[in-house]
């Protein structure tokens, strides 16, 4: 039976006569070199046999022999198709130096399966042919000039394998240069080369020719004329900040002149528009990177594109230029450009509700949020947003006092609403100076500000923020956020039932339920090398800095202000906290092929406390576990250390954090993905803790107490947002005695966690 059931699965069983079923591709070279991959050569033939997931099963291939609408059906060998693939292996050879290779076809059959055929190509590589010297054939003195001036940065140099690619890349880099110094008009067109070749001696001697332009001759009889490429100059800034597509050009309109906040001999720019002005013309000023008088410069007109786009208050932008003639106030020998900025407004307000349920231990809950967001909100391109919450939860657990167990909607217990206010201002506000800072820093400023009202069993919370702060980005990659200020003001009552159980635990576990104060600073430098549309290694690096009391401590230290009864400083008579701590997140990301992939992620955070604190706040502790850290335990519930889980109810924060993360990622079909994955961490506490025994780092025995789990995962990818489910085991536990810790094979060592998330981990 077991024979009958998998050969009525073959892929092969009901292919008509003379059919092959195409089982895989290999690419073979006689002698590989630098520079060369078999995989890039495979990747250019044409037939490609049924997808495997992992590289090892036909899944697809699979599901089509359980019924015929589901997955691949057996990719059928197609003989007229090795021409077309030897074809393409030859001219990516030729592009990449290696002229006359030879390409051979060999049809390898399954030794007990004639149906079942491998194609493989082998391929002799031909010696490469080198660039022997290179000449340069420039007509224009002016663009010979700014050329020869720029050669450090040519991609193209004598000694190095032909590589067409490279030459293509010359180009480019020619024509950005050319129209970042005037050259408005010019394309990769006027570049060509001539390529003399010796076969004998495989080398090559290159002529780099950057052509005037050839204007057709007027009348029969006459020669084409050759003129040389035009050199532009910004005229005028012409900007409209409400176009309207169908809105005619006689519509009235108003004309505004705006000087320019540049030390230059800049003309004003014009903003036409239908009163009233909705936006301060200096918004738009501060965006426009190119100035009037001066050369065309295309990276200055990007920059500007760039940041119009960032302000989000404009759907569509589009840039024209328009060439001036006989205009008597330009001057007669330079060639204009009037610059016409047409800018197509988003609505100004906006509104989104949504609705969540939640399911935390079994105790049920409803949410919801109510969002509003202005665009310009005070005529400078400002966003506000505005968030209110409310959520119910049906709280079975934990200790209560009768006389204040509410319920407030059916059988729900718990209450918790609260307000959130962002506002993104488009420039550094005071007093920070604006002249003090490029342009090509893109600043913002962003205030916020929240208050949360919590209603639970054991406890009413009341927290209170406040945040100021900056961030701005000094090229593509880099960004900073600096927030000097930002304030939150916790406000706790307990009850009765819970301040029993409070006083049974540690102080750091008591300061969880305590009034405080946490006033911080707090730094933040990202780097993301990732580029949209492009496959290629790239890395994310984070590393956040954060100091709390420091300012404040020196404020009061000036006013001379006592410390209380216990020997600690309040503000507002509640305790304040301090604190220093800081984290480093790297991840680094391999694309594959086909959509396969790697993830790399390391994580280290260490938290100091000193001065007014004992203990890190609990809300500023590391934690791990969860969705997006070590995946077989539930959030804040691994560690610290060596704990060995005697109160499974406590949720644990330490103050210093190792965490490494791997995923191998990978299409299964259609819209599901998968993913398999390893973790490994802890969390680690610096002082003895009665609460959590055995939770203090040890360097001689930190490395025996990390965590390590494994599983897989599946993602639905909607392109807009990934729904993923990961599954999780224990590999090794640190709650375990040392000896007992790898839980793998023991008795009940199975025991998978599931995970919900949106997005990727990391």
């Amino acid at each position: 039976m077991l024979i009958y059931a998998v050969s009525s699965c073959s892929p092969t069983r009901h292919l008509e006569k003379g059919q092959v079923h195409l089982t895989a591709n290999k690419v073979k070279i006689t002698k590989p070199v630098k520079g060369i991959s078999a995989d890039d050569l495979k990747s250019l033939i044409e037939q490609k046999p049924n997808s495997k997931t992992l590289n090892i099963v036909s899944f697809k291939l699979w599901l089509h022999s359980i019924n015929k609408k589901w997955g691949e059906a057996p990719v059928i060998f197609d003989e007229g198709l090795v021409a077309d693939s030897k074809e393409k292996i030859t001219r990516y050879l030729n592009n990449n130096g290696y002229f006359n290779s030879r390409i051979t076809f060999n049809p390898v059959f399954h030794k007990r399966n004639k149906k079942k055929l491998k194609a493989e190509y082998i391929v002799t590589l031909s010696d490469p042919y080198h660039l022997k010297s290179l000449h340069y054939k420039i007509p224009d003195d002016s663009i010979k000039t700014l050329y020869f001036m720029d050669t450090l940065h040519s991609v193209l140099h004598t000694g190095q394998i032909y590589n067409a690619a490279l030459f293509d890349k010359e180009r480019d880099r020619i024509v950005s240069e050319l129209k970042d110094n005037g050259y408005f008009g010019f394309d990769k067109s006027f570049i060509t080369y001539t390529i003399d070749s010796a076969l004998n001696s495989r080398q090559m001697e290159v002529t780099l020719n950057i052509k005037n332009i050839i204007l057709p001759p007027n009348a029969p009889g006459e020669m084409p004329k050759e003129i040389k490429h035009k050199v532009y100059y910004i005229n005028d800034i012409i900007v409209y900040p409400d176009y309207q597509v169908f809105i005619s050009d006689t519509a009235k309109n108003d004309t505004l002149i705006v000087t320019p906040r540049v030390q230059t001999k800049s003309n004003p720019y014009k903003f036409i528009y239908s009163p009233p002005l909705k936006i301060k013309p200096n918004v738009i000023s501060r965006s426009i990177f190119f100035e009037s008088e001066k050369k065309y410069n295309a990276t200055d007109a990007r920059q500007t594109f760039e940041k119009l786009n960032n302000l989000r208050m404009y759907k569509y932008i589009a840039l024209d230029y328009t060439e001036v003639k006989n205009n008597p106030n330009t001057d007669s020998l330079k060639n204009y450009l009037d610059c016409t900025m047409k800018l197509t407004r988003n609505p100004v307000n906006a509104y989104s509700a949504e609705a969540q349920g939640t399911n935390s231990g079994g105790d049920l809950g409803l949410g919801g949020y109510l969002t509003y967001q202005n665009r310009n909100i005070f005529r400078g391109a400002e966003i506000l947003d505005v968030r209110l919450k409310l959520a119910v939860e049906a709280q079975n657990r934990g200790l209560s006092d009768p006389e204040n167990d509410n319920t407030y909607f059916f059988f729900f217990n718990t209450l918790e609403y609260g307000i959130d206010a962002r506002l993104e201002i488009p420039k550094f506000l005071a007093p920070v100076r604006q002249n003090r800072f490029s342009r090509y820093f893109r600043p913002t400023t962003n205030i916020s500000i929240g208050y949360n009202f919590q209603d639970r069993r054991e406890y009413l919370r009341i927290i209170t923020n406040l945040s100021f702060g900056y961030e701005w980005s000094m090229s593509k990659f880099k960004k900073h956020i600096l927030t000097p200020i930002d304030l939150n003001l916790i406000k706790v009552n307990t009850t009765a039932a819970f301040d029993s159980i409070l006083q049974e635990e540690s102080q750091r576990f008591r300061d969880q339920y305590t009034d405080k104060v946490i006033f911080t600073s707090r730094y933040t430098y990202i780097f993301n090398n990732q580029q949209i549309n492009k496959t290629q290694n790239y890395l994310f690096f984070r590393w956040d800095i954060e100091s709390s009391g420091f300012l404040l401590n020196m404020a009061l230290n000036a006013a001379g202000q006592p410390k209380n009864e216990e020997g600690f400083k309040t503000v507002f008579g509640i305790r304040y906290s301090q604190y220093a701590k800081t984290n480093i997140d790297f991840r680094y990301y391999i694309p594959i092929k086909d959509e396969h992939s790697l993830a790399f992620r390391a994580f280290m955070g260490i938290a100091v406390p000193y001065g007014n604190s004992i203990d890190i706040p609990f809300e500023k502790g590391f934690y791990g576990g969860g969705s997006n850290g070590l995946r077989a335990w539930q959030l804040r519930y691994l560690g610290p250390g060596a704990y060995p889980n005697t109160n499974s109810n406590i949720e644990r924060v330490g103050d210093f954090q190792l965490e490494g993360n791997f995923e191998y990622r990978f299409p299964m079909y259609k819209v599901l993905y998968g993913a398999l994955f390893f973790d490994i961490g802890n969390i680690w506490l610096w002082n003895s803790s009665e609460t959590f025994p055995g939770g203090k780092f040890n360097v001689n025995t930190f490395l025996g107490e990390l965590a390590m789990d494994t599983g897989i995962g599946l993602r639905l990818n909607f392109s807009y947002f990934i729904f993923r489910v990961d599954i999780a085991q224990r590999i090794t536990d640190p709650a375990f005695d040392p000896g007992q810790r790898f839980v793998i094979g023991k008795y009940k060592w199975f025991n998978p966690i599931f995970n919900l998330g949106i997005g990727y981990p990391f």
